[in-house]
C-alpha cells in the first residue's frame, strides 16, 4: 500500500518563511516518492487559509515566521481541526517546552538543520500515524 492511500486527503502544506527550505522539504518528498499536491505559504497568516482552503492531512510548519507565528498557527489549527497531523520545524531545540506548555497537538519535530535522509524519516513516520 502506498503513503497515498494510507492517508485522509492526498495534500501536503509546507509552511516556511524561507524559501530554501521549502524547495528542500520539496525534495524530500519527491525523493520519498510520496503522491501528494504540495502548497507553500511564507507566513503563518497564509498557512490558515490554505488550510481551510485544501484541508491537507499533513502540514509542515516552521515555528519563527513573520505575520502570524508557527504558534499562533498551532493555536488557529487546533481551533479547527484537532487531529491535524503537524510536523513543527524550528531551529529551536525547545519544542517540548512548545508542546508541553502550549497544550499544542504535534505529530512529529524537525530539528533544522536537518538532512533529507533524517526529514524523510520524520515525514514518513507521522504519514503513517494513524489518525
Amino acid at each position: 500500500m502506498s503513503l497515498a492511500t494510507k492517508t485522509k486527503s492526498n495534500v501536503l502544506l509546507i509552511v516556511d518563511d524561507s524559501e530554501s527550505i521549502r524547495i528542500l522539504l520539496k525534495e524530500v518528498i519527491a525523493l520519498g516518492n510520496i503522491k501528494k499536491k504540495i502548497v507553500e505559504a511564507d507566513n503563518g497568516v497564509d498557512a490558515v487559509k490554505l488550510y481551510q482552503q485544501y484541508k491537507p492531512d499533513l502540514i509542515i510548519l516552521d515555528i519563527f515566521m513573520p505575520r502570524a507565528d508557527g504558534l499562533q498557527v498551532l493555536h488557529a489549527l487546533n481551533k479547527l481541526n484537532k487531529q491535524a497531523k503537524i510536523i513543527v520545524t524550528s531551529a529551536s531545540k525547545n519544542i517540548p517546552f512548545i508542546e508541553q506548555s502550549k497544550g499544542y497537538k504535534i505529530s512529529g519535530v524537525l530539528l533544522k538543520p536537518f538532512t533529507k535522509q533524517y526529514a524523510l524519516q520524520i515525514i514518513t513516520q507521522v504519514i503513517n500515524q494513524p489518525w
